[in-house]
């Protein structure tokens, strides 16, 4: 295989051959924006940094000072099809951008594990720059996401936003429009009034508290007759979602329509299928989820209110180099669009 030379990495990242050589050999100062392209420039090319190097961006990247990126990342357990094919788009969209010789780290906890993700955060943020996390709305972990801010590491809450804790910025869905368009579905396209059942995954969760109050408050507002039950919560699992939606549908056999913005839905969707009682309840949930095509075609899903995962992905990244080129910038919120999917267009 041929050597990476500078003047291949000059040629690549549109530099002069002399700032290829202050970068790589820390010769002279150059600016992190020029410094980031000579770098990501060398890493397409195979260039083999020198250990002192990778030692020297380390600790920039740590504190913030320019660099690639170093990335860490905190989910949702992966038996959760949703959080696995996220992973996998985000780690495919943020490699380019990482520093030399790491790779995006990825830690997955069950939602309750609120210590265990405080610690992750704790521990992570002494080797990465950048953490972007999903977490429930506790104290443990906003002290955690405070303590790293103010080592320089940039943190995003994914999804689901925390009060706020110094932390750098938000990148998800507008859950109000995702709320009040679940209800405007029930309004239009349920048929008569009757009871509406509310599955979340945890109360601490507030993108689905916020998703809740805006169902509700349209309902409300547009007086449309409908009874909506007290939430029952699926803690993002897919058996409890599963009893959840069993016991919904066995403690109120009047019961019309199911709004489930939360995850383990193919636990509810299972569960009504199961319960024999698919064409008499209007399904709505929040995706994508595993086999919601079959759940579309047969009648059990009657409309999905879906994440686009890639463009999420890619949101991220964008939030992520924006940050990590400004010294002072402010809060980042990122709202990535979603899009409703029913049996005709799946």
């Amino acid at each position: 295989m041929k050597k990476t030379t500078l003047t291949d990495i000059a040629r690549e990242a549109g530099v002069g051959v002399a700032t290829v050589d202050r970068v790589l050999n820390r010769r002279a100062p150059v600016r992190a924006e020029t410094e980031n392209r000579v770098v990501q420039a060398a890493t397409r090319l195979g260039y083999r940094f020198a250990p002192e190097f990778l030692a020297d961006s380390s600790a920039e990247g740590i504190s913030g000072n320019g660099g690639a990126l170093r990335i860490g990342v905190i989910l949702l357990s992966r038996d959760y099809s949703f959080y696995d094919t996220f992973a996998r788009s985000l780690e495919k969209q943020a490699s380019p951008h990482c520093q030399p010789g790491t790779r995006v780290e990825f830690v997955f906890h069950d939602i309750h594990a609120v210590e265990a993700a405080a610690a992750s955060i704790d521990e992570m943020s002494n080797r990465v720059n950048t953490l972007v996390l999903i977490a429930l709305d506790n104290a443990l972990v906003r002290r955690a996401v405070q303590k790293a801010a103010k080592k320089g590491v940039k943190v995003f809450t994914l999804l689901s936003d925390l009060s706020p804790c110094d932390h750098t910025g938000y990148i998800g869905l507008d859950n109000r429009k995702a709320g009040r368009t679940a209800a405007w579905i029930v309004q239009r396209l349920s048929g008569p009034p009757g009871k509406v059942g509310v599955i979340i995954g945890d109360n601490r969760f507030l993108c689905q508290e916020t998703c809740e109050i805006s169902f509700r408050s349209y309902l409300r507002e547009h007086a449309t007759g409908h009874t909506v039950l007290e939430p029952v919560t699926s803690f993002e699992n897919v058996e409890q979602g599963y009893h959840v939606t069993t016991q919904l549908i066995q403690n109120h056999p009047d019961l019309s329509v199911i709004y489930a913005p939360c995850g383990g839905v193919e636990g509810v969707v299972n569960a009504l299928r199961d319960s024999g009682k698919k064409d008499e309840i209007t399904l709505i949930c929040h995706g994508p989820l595993q086999d919601a095509q079959l759940a579309l075609i047969d009648g059990t899903l009657d409309i999905m209110v879906s994440h686009r995962l890639e463009e999420l992905a890619g949101s991220v990244v964008e939030a992520m180099l924006q940050a990590n080129s400004e010294a002072h910038g402010s809060f980042i919120s990122l709202h990535s669009s979603f899009e409703l999917i029913t049996k005709e267009n799946v």
